[in-house]
């Protein structure tokens, strides 16, 4: 297949291409801002949108960088190769000016987010995804857990920004949760490559074999977000003195409860898609239990 594009790329290849519907996942940012008790503080908020925007800058280039590496594989994926990179609707030129590009751009936001700090959650988040796109994705459950490690470091990046106390409960809640999220995208691969007759994930450490490992340890995992879930309400959220109402946080993991099972039943029919994360922000159901818990945190807050 050839490098060169048949007609002059478009913004929908471009969007496509620094998957920019996936900084929906950023706003994990603005996270440490509400449950700090910062929400009041415009500052704060202007600290996170630079680094949302920081971060999304950076989580774009290394798309693309993780695009340009993964070509052959990408050829190969039964989704995958209608990609803008690997079906030649963008250049492999074109990707090599806009990666360093959105790199300094996404530091420089960074920078002014909230100075060497911020810069430096940047710089570990582009280490992780540089490890993982190089060597790391084909380890079989590390690939999970560094992927949950991004998703972690986003929150991070937030407690950064809005200058509030860590929380090592809310920080292990995400490992846990991403971590099984990133088993259902693992084990929706694994059944549709099992449904074509393959054996081997292209660019993956997983087999077919693997299908009952997956479910079972992503399963395992939902359940333990949640406990944690309890655990972070009980010994922080409820002595932090900023709701007036904290029993509406009882909704939180019952809700949390609701939707995992939700996605692990879709993942077992063989009916989510490829990133759980994204099918949620499009899925109606998953949308009336994610306002379901901004409800229960607004009435925990004002009642």
């Amino acid at each position: 297949m050839t490098d060169r594009p048949q007609r002059p790329a478009s913004l929908g290849d471009w969007a496509g291409a620094l998957r920019l519907h996936h900084w929906a996942k950023n706003a994990l940012v603005f996270l440490p801002v509400v449950l700090g008790g910062v929400s009041h503080s415009g500052t704060a908020w202007l600290s996170a949108l630079l680094g949302f925007l920081g971060l999304g800058l950076v989580a774009s280039s290394t798309y693309v960088l993780n695009d340009l590496i993964d070509l052959a594989d990408d050829r190969a994926h039964w989704t995958k190769h209608k990609r803008a990179f690997a079906s030649g609707r963008i250049s492999i030129a074109a990707g090599l000016v806009v990666l360093p590009l959105g790199l300094v751009g996404g530091l420089g936001l960074g920078g002014l987010a909230h100075g060497p700090p911020a810069v430096a959650m940047l710089c570990v988040y582009l280490a992780l995804t540089l490890g993982y796109s190089f060597a790391l994705k084909r380890v079989p459950i590390l690939d999970v857990a560094l992927l949950a490690a991004l998703f972690t470091l986003r929150i991070a990046l937030g407690v950064v920004c809005a200058g509030v106390a860590w929380s090592a409960w809310l920080l292990v809640f995400s490992m846990f949760l991403f971590s099984s999220l990133s088993l259902a995208k693992r084990l929706t691969e694994i059944k549709r490559l099992k449904a074509l007759g393959g054996e081997r994930l292209p660019g993956r450490g997983y087999v077919t074999a693997d299908e009952p490992f997956v479910l079972a340890m992503g399963v395992a995992l939902s359940a333990a977000a949640v406990l944690v879930m309890v655990m972070y309400l009980i010994e922080e959220a409820f002595g932090t003195g900023l709701y007036r109402s904290p029993q509406a946080l009882w909704a939180f993991p019952l809700l949390l409860a609701l939707w995992l099972g939700r996605i692990w039943l879709l993942c077992g029919r063989g009916a989510l898609d490829d990133d759980p994360v994204i099918f949620a922000i499009r899925d109606r159901v998953s949308l009336a239990l994610g306002a379901l818990v901004a409800l229960s945190f607004v009435a925990a807050v004002i009642l």
